[in-house]
């Protein structure tokens, strides 16, 4: 194995058997990276094998055998092209690669947001000068859509989209170089080393509304709130209590000194307390929450945690980095929230939020139980990017069109989620991410919708 590795990044041309550790892998795993490696590393493809093939079958069994002068053209024909295609993507697969060890790269920004292609400073010579050669390249990690070279200068620029926020330490790329016609390609792996930090895109959320409820106030009586209330309760005088608050009638009937004290009571909060739910279908909860946070909806004082991050946190900087590392723990949905919860509540009163995916899943059972013991209802707001709808689509499109594979969520998930959190007593409220338009509490969900016919 030849690899190189240090603030520039690595590249690597690995043997089939270095591919996967051992140690680290199951055998069926280990079998899948040796046989990728060594795919990557032949130069011939499958329609280069049977060009080969054709070739020698053209060459020694009719053209030297027979003296078929036709055959015997393209025999040599075919295998020429093969040959000469191969030597160019070998040669120019050895020259990146030892480019590749002299050049250095540095991230034009460390800050990205899904959905949306960003220059990444990291560019490649477009090779030209050799024909017949093609050079392409992808990321293997993180997620992202195919990359898109911007020609210029003779250097292909890097224009990527993100699909998945998160804090990653390096990226890994795939290039490949290959022939004009697909007869002979080899894969390099280069690594560049980061960390780069990937948030949800807002979209359209970019103002939402104060998302605080009933906590601790003057308007309902209730033991659980705070002491500031209307002053109708009594207690004995005690030094340092304020003079205008002495009750002067019950002293002339009793002539024992009692002061008036604010009742335990409920109103708008003071104190907010958000979390974040993670699961597969998460990145514009994700994005409703960090609009929260940027934009302060979550009023003067908050507290906010994550799964995979459950601690509380009122720091802007530390809560977008729950919101971004959350995305590695969607298998756990909710496993975090009684933690949360059991951190904040001793605090004192205050509101709940919850982000939650338009999904059913395991972070219903957290609500659910949570709900159970907690007073007042919990807001929940569920974000979406697209709702299909097929019943509302004409009949002839849906025999005649293929359907999409858009990103987005059923009409009947989500408002099936939305009666879920319903019978719980929360309060519900659905986004939408690309517009930022309320469309809903889950059980009646406004039109129009963004179907994704």
């Amino acid at each position: 194995m030849v690899e190189l590795e240090d603030s520039r990044g690595t590249i690597a041309l690995m043997s089939p058997l270095q591919a996967v550790s051992p140690a680290k892998a199951p055998p069926m795993a280990r079998i899948r990276g040796v046989a990728r490696r060594v795919s990557d590393l032949w130069p011939l493809t499958w329609l280069g094998l049977a060009l080969a093939l054709v070739a020698s079958v053209a060459l020694i069994s009719f053209g030297f055998k027979k003296l078929d002068l036709v055959l015997l053209v393209l025999g040599y024909g075919g295998a020429g092209l093969l040959l000469i295609s191969t030597l160019l993507v070998v040669s120019s697969a050895l020259a990146l690669f030892f480019w590749l060890r002299r050049a250095s790269f540095s991230w034009r920004t460390s800050t990205f947001e899904t959905g949306m292609p960003l220059l990444t400073g990291f560019s490649l010579p477009s090779m030209w000068w050799l024909p017949l050669v093609q050079l392409r390249w992808s990321w293997e990690a993180p997620d992202a859509l195919p990359v898109e070279p911007e020609p210029g200068a003779g250097r292909l620029r890097e224009r990527v989209t993100l699909r998945q926020r998160g804090i990653f330490e390096s990226v890994t790329r795939r290039l490949v170089i290959q022939d004009a016609f697909g007869l002979a390609r080899i894969v390099l792996t280069h690594r560049q080393l980061g960390p780069i930090q990937v948030l949800p895109h807002l979209g359209g959320i970019r103002r939402l509304p104060v998302l605080t409820s009933l906590t601790g106030g003057e308007e309902f009586p209730h033991p659980m709130g705070l002491e500031d209330g209307d002053r109708v309760e009594l207690r004995r005088y005690v030094p340092g209590d304020s003079a205008r608050f002495i009750h002067w009638k019950v002293f002339g009937r009793t002539r024992k000194l009692m002061v008036r004290v604010p009742e335990r009571a409920l109103s708008r909060a003071r104190r907010t307390v958000a979390y974040l739910v993670a699961s597969v279908h998460d990145e514009a909860a994700a994005a409703a929450a960090r609009a929260a946070i940027e934009e302060e909806a979550l009023g003067t004082e908050w507290q906010f945690g994550a799964d995979g991050s459950p601690d509380a946190t009122s720091d802007r900087s530390e809560a977008l980095h729950k919101v971004m590392t959350s995305s590695r723990h969607a298998v756990a949905s909710g496993s975090g929230m009684k933690r949360f919860l059991a951190e904040v509540d001793p605090r004192g009163p205050a509101a709940l939020v919850v982000f939650a995916p338009p999904t059913m899943g395991a972070w219903l059972d957290e609500m659910r139980s949570l709900t159970m013991r907690r007073y007042g209802r919990v807001r929940v707001v569920i974000a979406v990017d697209a709702v299909h709808d097929p019943d509302r689509q004409p009949g002839w499109r849906r025999v005649l069109l293929r359907p999409s594979r858009a990103s987005g969520i059923d009409r009947a998930d989500l408002e099936r989620v939305g009666r879920a959190l319903g019978q719980l007593r929360c309060e519900v409220v659905i986004i939408d991410r690309v517009s930022g338009r309320l469309l809903g509490d889950g059980t009646h969900i406004s039109s129009p919708w963004r179907n994704a016919a």
